[in-house]
Parts: C-alpha cells; sequence; structure tokens
C-alpha cells in the first residue's frame, strides 16, 4: 500500500498523482458517472467560484451559459461572441476541465495575446482543478506553471497568438481571445484586434470592422 505523503504531487494533498488510491462510496460512483456524461451537473455539483461578499461557493449558472456549455459539449467548432464580464472565462474554465477530466488523451491550448496573460487564465484552471474532490478527478503526472498532465493522457497548456502559435501541434481545444480583421478606410490597411479591444478602436471612428470567410 501506498504511503500517504506518496500519494500527493508536492505533497499538496489536492493534487492526487499516480499513486493515488481511494475508496468511492456507492453516492461517489454515481456522481462520478453522472458528471462524466452531463457538464452541467458537473459544474453545478463540483465547480466553485469565489463570491467577493460570501467566499468560496458552488457557482449557479444562468440560462445563457447553460446553453452556451451544452453548445460547447456538442459542437466541434464553437465561437462565442460575447460582452465582457458575464463569465466567458469561467465557462470555459468549466468546460475545459470536463473535456480533460472525462475524456482521454485530449490536447488543449489556452490562447492569449500576452504570456503574462495567458498565464493568469491557466491559473484559474488549476485552481479549479484543485478544487474538485480527489475521487471526481484523475491523478496529475506534471503540474507546472505553463502546463499540465493528467493520468489519462489529457493536457493544458498554453501559447501565446504569434505567427508559429500552437504549430506542428494537434490540438482537442483551443480557447483564447478572438481575433478579428480590421480595415483603416483611409489606408485600406487591414490589421488583426482581439475582440478586448474592438470597442476601443471602434471609438475612434475611422476604421471598418471587416470579417474574412475562408
Amino acid at each position: 500500500m501506498a504511503r500517504q505523503d506518496n500519494m500527493f504531487y508536492m505533497g499538496n494533498n489536492n493534487l492526487p498523482n499516480v499513486n493515488w488510491k481511494g475508496e468511492y462510496t456507492k453516492q461517489q460512483v454515481r456522481d462520478l458517472k453522472k458528471a462524466s456524461s452531463n457538464i452541467l451537473y458537473f459544474a453545478e455539483n463540483f465547480f466553485h467560484i469565489i463570491n467577493l461578499d460570501r467566499g468560496k461557493e458552488k457557482i449557479k449558472l444562468y440560462k445563457p451559459q447553460k446553453r452556451a456549455l451544452r453548445k460547447m459539449r456538442d459542437t466541434r467548432f464553437f465561437c462565442l461572441l460575447a460582452s465582457r464580464q458575464i463569465g466567458k472565462s469561467t465557462m470555459m474554465t468549466i468546460y475545459i476541465l470536463w473535456q480533460a477530466c472525462f475524456n482521454n488523451d485530449q490536447r488543449i491550448l489556452l490562447v492569449a495575446n500576452k504570456e503574462a496573460t495567458a498565464i493568469e487564465i491557466f491559473q484559474r484552471v488549476r485552481m479549479a482543478y484543485e478544487e474538485l474532490p480527489n475521487w471526481l478527478k484523475p491523478p496529475v503526472k506534471e503540474y507546472a506553471k505553463t502546463s499540465m498532465t493528467l493520468e489519462n493522457g489529457s493536457r493544458i497548456g498554453i501559447t501565446t497568438t504569434t505567427g508559429t502559435a500552437a504549430r506542428g501541434q494537434s490540438v482537442n481545444c483551443v480557447d483564447g481571445g478572438t481575433l478579428i480583421t480590421l480595415k483603416d478606410k483611409e489606408t485600406d490597411r487591414e490589421f488583426d484586434c482581439t475582440m478586448e479591444d474592438l470597442e476601443a478602436e471602434l471609438q475612434d471612428g475611422d476604421i471598418l470592422p471587416v470579417f474574412l470567410e475562408e
């Protein structure tokens, strides 16, 4: 039988490693089966957020968030166009964790325009993973600042939006700020802009957003 201190990654009791051996109650077996097949059940029963007034609590999803999560689950290619502060990062964290924990050999890439931003997003994923009960999640094989690998073969990593981002990689899921193409009306110069920057750009009144289809 494995020693207790050898069952956790770097001694963190929220990070079971490949030596972890757990005993499951009948209810946990039922919950594990249901969470693996139902992303909304997983989110509302096991995903926690930090409320500024009440502290840590289980998330309560709104109808648009539920629709978005179902679409992410059921659609191979999914693009979410939405305003700020509506929980996009939270929804993506839920989806990424669910996808990685309950599907083998997933390759998930978090993309941002700056490495610091990508790391910040990844930290949310790491924190959410650690908050899951040990019996619900696959043990970790590697757990670093910019990537994590689970025992089921799934891996989550980060990259930045450079010309070579993700080149040569096969990935199942990519999460990042959406890039659109803008055109300057006077010069016809086209340039990429994130949705987060679009609002500020449009306030200048001298650019025309152009959505290019391949």
